[in-house]
């Protein structure tokens, strides 16, 4: 596999691959069409960055692999809207966040983060335990009843919210993180330089280019320092 490149798709790489690197090793990564990497220039520049940035520890590493794990769910969501770390959640989801929650579960094994309120929720809450109360005190039960009546059809209809944990898509990998501590213990990466190479190596291998028959075109273990990254 000596001169073979490490193929990438290239809106992959510029939207995702270099993302995911930032985030988990605390890098601020050179980024342009005409910036040509290596598969060791880049991890170079990874170190020189962590080295640089007040011990620049980025984010725990076992986070970008739980993107990939999510990611196949999420993009079953909406095909027509490429999943990347920053991409909305409201942009995926085409259904309560409380479904969702739900169905992410099933899919993935995973915890998921408590689904939230949307706007109607809120208001229903807002209606139900303050201007409910305030229509029986300053007017009369059949106030109270119908404020008590139009904050239940609210929370009927509220799609629940994208905010906060559900905001983007890394907010909920992060969030899903916290969720599974102990089933992602064996993820994490040390600090030392072997640990964070093989980190490094398996984002790479997950954002590499599949093969025509489906398949990847290698895996992390041999991924080399000498491979150019070819986008295509």
């Amino acid at each position: 596999m000596g001169g073979e490149p490490l193929r990438i798709a290239e809106d992959e790489f510029t939207g995702t691959t270099l993302d995911l690197l930032e985030r988990s090793f605390g890098a601020r990564l050179p980024r342009g069409a005409g910036y040509v990497y290596t598969v060791g220039g880049l991890f170079d520049e990874i170190l020189y960055e962590r080295a640089g940035r007040a011990g620049g520890t980025g984010e725990r590493c076992d986070t970008a692999m739980l993107f990939f794990r999510l990611r196949p769910a999420l993009a079953r969501l909406n095909p027509e809207v490429p999943v990347t770390p920053s991409t909305p959640m409201a942009e995926l989801a085409r259904m309560r966040s409380k479904r969702l929650a739900k169905r992410l579960v099933r899919e993935t094994g995973l915890a998921m983060p408590d689904p939230l309120p949307g706007k109607l929720g809120c208001a229903s809450w807002i209606s139900g335990f303050i201007l409910a109360p305030l229509a029986w005190w300053l007017i009369d039960v059949r106030a109270f009843a119908f404020v008590a009546v139009a904050s239940f059809v609210m929370m009927l209809f509220d799609r629940g919210g994208y905010w906060a944990e559900w905001k983007t898509v890394w907010s909920l990998v992060d969030a899903v993180a916290r969720k599974n501590v102990a089933r992602l213990d064996a993820m994490g990466a040390g600090g030392s330089n072997e640990d964070l190479w093989r980190r490094y190596a398996e984002i790479l291998a997950l954002s590499a280019a599949p093969l025509p028959n489906g398949a990847r075109m290698l895996e992390a273990r041999r991924i080399h320092r000498n491979m150019i990254i070819e986008l295509v």
